[in-house]
């Protein structure tokens, strides 16, 4: 084989490899935006409900208990 023929092939070869590596790239960046989108709505649907009572988290009637450990 000539030089430029094996010069041709590695420049094709390494075209296809660019080409599947943008293109995994751009699977695994678009499945991921999608779950973390996914995961913010179903976050907020579970958490951030209005039907929850208000209660006040910061109060101090757990620390009288005597917790065993």
């Amino acid at each position: 084989m000539s030089k430029k023929v094996r010069n041709a092939e590695s420049k094709n070869s390494f075209s296809k490899v660019a080409k599947v590596s943008l293109g995994i790239l751009g699977v695994g960046f678009v499945a991921g935006t999608a779950l973390v989108i996914g995961m913010d709505r179903i976050m907020k649907k579970i958490f951030i409900n209005e039907e929850w009572p208000e209660e006040e988290w910061s109060g101090e009637d757990w620390t009288d208990e005597d917790l065993e450990i």
